[in-house]
């Protein structure tokens, strides 16, 4: 599976996240009060993925060991699609918290989607160049004269040339390889590719296990600070149960610290759960090189919006990535929630 598929912005997504706002006609306008279970309140959790990956080990254990239910809470769980899906689950009172790449959120928003971030949890977006052994990547000026392999219409496309004009690197100085997004590792590993674009974490983690020693660079790294995993709420949901919202933010925080701890025992409990979908030896390489671009759950501001990098990216996915809208970034995002978490 590639992670490319689901990660921050799909052009050709654009247009069905801009119709978003037509389908909510369709869908009830008012969530009511929650759904409760004698002292528990039921929350509806959209997923990013068909299946169970690395990264959703934290809200497993938070559900397995039972720190949701300590909030009052009974999360269901929903996999969609990607991204995208999860944003649309939210923006349609399909769910009522979302696990989703900020950056596809923010379309929807600029389009008037009702939803807002409460939390993120990654520092760093995961998107960057890989490499394997006997590639020099050590800094920007490396790339100069790479063939790179990309995804059209994937979220890489959309960063790589944000990526070089922010470190005065002309188009011609690289050579852009259209790749699918399983096609991208084969062609890293056969030499028809110096670097392959995407989720470095991901790409990593998948090398090592078939015996690769690949090294990356992250975007982030390299002057382009832009949005990735957090988690969104539906604005109603927001006014009707914030305190929902921050014992779920809670409860994950201290999951993820756990995970931190003995991330092969958080992979026991996701591989469990994923009936076959996710295996032990993927699920570790995976989580561990994904827990590196978190935010420590131990720090006082943890999961907190920076509104310098909702800036930056909307700035660049209307410039590069086609979005189109004038919701000002300060409504996209409150830091009420995971600040009565902290």
């Amino acid at each position: 599976m590639s992670k490319s598929s689901y990660s921050p912005v799909n052009k050709a997504g654009l247009v069905s996240l801009a119709l978003v706002p037509l389908l909510l006609g369709g869908c009830a306008a008012d969530n009511g009060e929650s759904a409760s279970e004698g002292n528990t309140t039921a929350v509806r959790l959209a997923l990013d993925w068909t299946s169970y990956v690395g990264y959703h080990s934290p809200l497993v254990l938070a559900d397995d060991k039972g720190y949701f239910a300590e909030e009052g809470l009974k999360v269901d769980f929903n996999l969609t699609a990607g991204s995208k899906d999860g944003v649309l689950a939210v923006g349609t009172d399909q769910a009522d918290i979302g696990w989703v790449d900020l950056s596809t959120a923010s379309v929807s928003m600029l389009a008037e989607v009702p939803i807002q971030a409460v939390a993120t949890v990654q520092e760093k977006n995961a998107t960057g160049l890989t490499v394997l052994e006997g590639t020099t990547l050590e800094s920007p000026a490396d790339v100069r004269g790479l063939r790179i392999g990309s995804t059209p219409g994937g979220s890489d496309s959309t960063l790589i040339p944000a990526f070089l004009e922010a470190n005065d690197i002309d188009e011609s100085d690289v050579t852009i390889v259209n790749l699918p997004a399983n096609g991208k590792l084969a062609s890293l590993i056969t030499g028809d590719v110096d670097a392959i674009s995407g989720q470095v974490y991901y790409y990593t983690a998948q090398l090592k296990t078939q015996g690769e020693a690949p090294h990356g660079l992250l975007y982030s790294d390299a002057g382009l600070d832009v949005l990735d995993h957090g988690f969104i709420a539906s604005k109603a949901f927001i006014d009707s149960d914030p305190e929902e919202i921050t014992g779920f933010l809670a409860a994950y925080r201290k999951a993820l610290a756990e995970t931190m701890a003995d991330p092969e025992a958080a992979c026991d409990l996701t591989v469990a759960r994923s009936e076959g979908a996710l295996t032990q030896e993927g699920c570790v390489a995976e989580l561990i090189e994904w827990l590196d671009l978190v935010f420590d759950p131990e720090s006082e501001t943890w999961a907190s919006n920076d509104p310098e990098v909702w800036e930056n990216t909307v700035s660049v996915l209307k410039t590069y990535g086609g979005a189109e809208g004038d919701v000002a970034v300060s409504d996209m995002f409150t830091n009420e929630l995971v600040e009565a978490a902290n």
